[in-house]
């Protein structure tokens, strides 16, 4: 690639940094809405579930109109990202508060209004600084070693700024409540963010070489009925999301079954340390083992660690905190081991129809992760009001602590059975197969060597 000479400073990637952490701060926060409405607000679980359901479905369909948005607009002075960037930044803050500062005591209804009004503008503002801040990236500099450094910063940055809230937020908001907890993680936030604004420069658009392809919903379609394995993936991951409670649920557990939502800090501990681990190993272990076998084996642990974890109960702490965090290793599995099953589909895709189409598969990812989000709390909370739970009682029966923590456990457990049933039964794409796809649409080896070591499974390539 032509290589101009706009080289970033190092100003820019330590405030880029620190904004991805900033904003995960705030994202994560975020994150407890679903037991901020039961919890806080004192909303029926199956009533809330409805409530936020439409919300967060909106949120996957409005980022694809956005990025139409910002792909084809330009702001005066010529830019295209740092002034949404900057207008998302300077508003997010405000409008998180707003959604956590609704009075307990206002008529059920008007909460229900306020909080629906107030998630569909942080919403906005959440999708202003997101998307056009990961774009950066791609216009502060042309170099791509440091375009690399950018983005592998910004994963790690991003998922360490989730991580406080989801470890704090019980004890926090414990202490001062939820208007101030939001305050609290807002202003913090939004102080670590501030600086990108004023350092990040966005010194050039995006060479004509450089955009991305841009497909219409007709392509995407599709591309999807050739690229079956692509499909299984996605619905892969929407079984394991669906079903990923371990998060959500922590405050419940914590209050009903522990006594004591101080105690929320060691189970999202217990959820957290596992994606570090397996995050740190998985490098290491997919050299010697299949990752497509690590997953279903991280999977099936899970589900053994799950059934003894019930059997266990909660009344005992320590070992309940030591099985959940071992039977979150299926958690940290899907989760990291997922995103390289989709990246396969890549070569399976191009194998099939010639088309490298990488960006019709991130679109999708991206589409289908916002759908998770919005299934996964709405889901969750339905299971909680199956318990019985009653949101205006300031203690929960014994019945429903015990049915509590059976959900907790088994519905991510459920998930992973379906899930390995959808993976064992129809995704068969390998290591060793996807490598010689990938040798072949590189140009590595020939068209007959491909047929010999292939054929068998997957059928004959396209010539291209």
């Amino acid at each position: 690639m032509r290589n101009n000479g706009f080289i970033a400073t190092r100003a820019e990637h330590v405030t880029y940094n620190l904004f991805w952490f900033g904003q995960n701060l705030l994202w994560g926060y975020a994150g407890f809405l679903a037991t901020y409405l039961t919890m806080g607000l004192g909303i029926d679980p199956a009533k809330a579930a409805t409530v936020i359901f439409a919300p967060q479905v909106w949120d996957a369909i409005n980022d694809t109109l956005f990025g139409y948005i910002v792909d084809r607009f330009r702001f005066k002075n010529g830019q295209q990202f740092m002034p949404w960037v900057k207008i998302g930044t300077f508003c997010i803050g405000v409008v998180t508060i707003a959604m956590f500062s609704i009075p307990p005591t206002l008529d059920e209804k008007l909460k229900i209004v306020w909080f629906i009004a107030a998630y569909v503008v942080f919403d906005a503002m959440y999708t202003f600084l997101d998307a056009p801040a990961f774009a950066m990236a791609t216009v502060m500099t042309d170099n791509i070693q440091e375009r690399t450094s950018f983005i592998s910063g910004n994963k790690l940055f991003a998922m360490l700024g989730g991580i406080v809230p989801v470890v704090l937020v019980g004890t926090i908001t414990g202490k001062v409540g939820w208007a101030l907890g939001s305050v609290i993680f807002c202003g913090l936030g939004c102080l670590l963010m501030i600086p990108f604004l004023f350092c990040g420069k966005e010194r050039r658009v995006q060479l004509e070489e450089e955009k991305e392809e841009k497909f219409t919903f007709k392509q995407m379609f599709n591309y999807l009925r050739s690229n079956k394995y692509l499909l299984i993936c996605l619905l892969a991951f929407v079984v394991f999301g669906m079903t990923a409670f371990e998060s959500g649920m922590s405050l419940y557990i914590a209050q009903i079954c522990f006594g004591d939502t101080g105690k929320q800090l060691f189970l999202a501990a217990a959820a957290a340390l596992p994606v570090i681990v397996v995050s740190s190993v998985l490098p290491g272990l997919a050299k010697k083992i299949d990752k497509f076998y690590l997953l279903i084996g991280g999977l099936v642990f899970s589900i053994i660690l799950s059934v003894i974890s019930l059997f266990v109960g909660y009344e005992n702490f320590l070992p309940s905190i030591i099985l959940v965090a071992l039977k979150c290793v299926g958690l940290a599995s899907w989760q990291v081991i997922i995103y390289m099953l989709v990246a396969d589909t890549t070569e399976y895709g191009v194998y099939k129809s010639g088309t490298r189409a990488t960006g019709i598969t991130f679109s999708l990812q991206t589409f289908i992760s916002k759908l998770k989000n919005a299934v996964v709390n709405s889901f969750m909370l339905l299971c909680i009001a199956w318990t019985g739970y009653d949101a205006s009682a300031a203690v929960q029966s014994a019945d429903v602590a015990k049915k509590i923590w059976t959900v907790f456990l088994m519905v991510p457990a459920i998930g992973y059975v379906i899930g390995i049933i959808i993976l064992l039964s129809f995704y068969k794409l390998r290591d060793d197969s996807v490598q010689v796809m990938a040798k072949y649409n590189n140009r590595e080896i020939s068209y007959e060597e491909t047929v010999e070591k292939l054929a068998d499974t997957f059928g004959l390539p396209a010539k291209n």
